[in-house]
């Protein structure tokens, strides 16, 4: 073959192959892709303050330990007491991946109040009664919850204090001058759970449930130790709030990332 018509005949062979690898974009020249951060929980860490309200309720039980009860006389009974509170609360949270710790202190007006039946016999509606009242109550409380994003579950726990008063009303045995009243300021021990959820950085909602304890009041009558009306100072209460949590950055707290 002529040298010429070999030399053309090779070139053509490569153009293809020079066209394609001309088609192949430079990795030098393109763009970087856009950085895009891993996605952030959100972070429960820090101090908050709020406002709340509820419900609390008990059945009240009074125990006469003079004398057992009789058709006629019923020194020992049950009775319901329930009304409404409201107060504050102010705390500090911890996050440690989707665990969360804190520490929480409350304080609340209440108007938690019942009446017994009739004690003894009499006219209607004048017969001796127990009336109790729980007029305000508190708590300090440890916090322990898991955090999913926006949505935290928690349980508490800790000290809790409250004013009771019970009284016996003599309406018909010897009127005012034979009514026993007791007001204590007392102290035990409260536990509960609760769900809360951030609705904006700052703002979070909660409803919680807490049963609460503070022990024993007697009122006492007189002459022998069993001459007394015992009652036990238990209630449950559910209460809704609203929080503001306080930005605040935590340099060690270790957020969860998805």
């Amino acid at each position: 073959m002529h040298p010429f018509k070999t030399a053309l005949a090779a070139a053509m062979a490569l153009l293809p192959a020079t066209a394609f690898a001309a088609d192949i974009p430079n990795r030098k020249s393109a763009p970087p892709l856009p950085y895009i951060a891993p996605a952030m929980t959100y972070n429960w860490s820090g101090f908050y303050v709020g406002a709340q309200a509820g419900y609390g309720w008990t059945s009240s039980r009074a125990v006469f330990f003079n004398a057992p009860n009789t058709a006629a006389f019923q020194g020992t009974q049950s009775y319901e007491a329930d009304g409404g509170m409201a107060g504050g609360v102010a705390g500090f949270n911890w996050q440690i991946g989707n665990a969360v710790i804190g520490i929480e202190g409350e304080y609340n007006w209440a108007n938690v109040t019942g009446t017994s039946a009739v004690i003894n016999v009499g006219p209607p509606n004048l017969g001796d009664v127990y009336t109790s009242r729980l007029s305000e109550y508190g708590a300090v409380k440890g916090r322990l919850g898991w955090a999913i994003d926006k949505a935290l579950l928690y349980v508490n726990g800790g000290l809790a204090f409250g004013n009771e008063r019970h009284a016996y009303i003599a309406n018909l045995n010897g009127g005012a001058a034979n009514t026993f009243i007791q007001n204590n300021y007392k102290t035990g021990w409260t536990v509960g759970a609760g769900f809360e959820y951030a609705f904006t950085k700052n703002l979070t909602g909660r409803i919680e449930y807490n049963y609460i304890d503070l022990g024993k009041t007697s009122i006492f009558y007189g002459g022998a130790a069993t001459n007394r009306t015992e009652w036990n100072d238990r209630f449950s209460v559910v209460k809704i709030g609203l929080n503001y949590k306080f930005d605040w950055n935590a340099p060690n707290a270790v957020i969860a990332k998805y």
